[in-house]
């Protein structure tokens, strides 16, 4: 019967286990990829045209975009890490929110997430060119 009664429990313990790692990964949506930017203009942009979004923005790569779904989402990004020996810490301390507001063209597009030039420069420096970041829905 003790035998019966650990296996349980063991089993118990492990889709416990399972169900808040699921969960967490869930809850926190977190994902990596890689950020570029542009400069100004922004305009036009594939979601909104000629009406101005502001600059904390970016353009989705084709996985986000989504058909366009993502027009007007908001995403959080966080720069990781730097791509290359050139600049090998550009990060800066903290996070940027940026509204989705165009497509990064399929073909030219370098990253997953293409930032506007001031959402960039505010997690790092500019000078990389291209970073590893962490974004999420928010």
């Amino acid at each position: 019967m003790a035998f019966g009664l650990d296996c349980f429990v063991m089993v118990a313990i492990a889709t416990f286990l399972f169900n808040f790692s699921l969960f967490s990964s869930l809850v926190t949506g977190q994902e990596t990829g890689t950020a570029t930017f542009n400069p100004p203009p922004y305009t036009p942009s594939k979601c909104f045209g000629y009406e101005d979004q502001g600059v904390m923005i970016a353009a989705a790569s084709e996985a986000i975009f989504n058909d366009g779904e993502a027009c007007g989402q908001f995403y959080q990004v966080t720069c990781l890490s730097g791509t290359n020996l050139g600049t090998p810490m550009p990060c800066l301390d903290g996070s940027v929110a940026v509204k989705i507001v165009d497509l990064c063209p399929p073909g030219s597009c370098r990253g997953t997430i293409d930032l506007s030039q001031e959402a960039f420069a505010s997690i790092a420096d500019p000078a990389s060119g291209v970073i590893n970041i962490s974004f999420q829905h928010l």
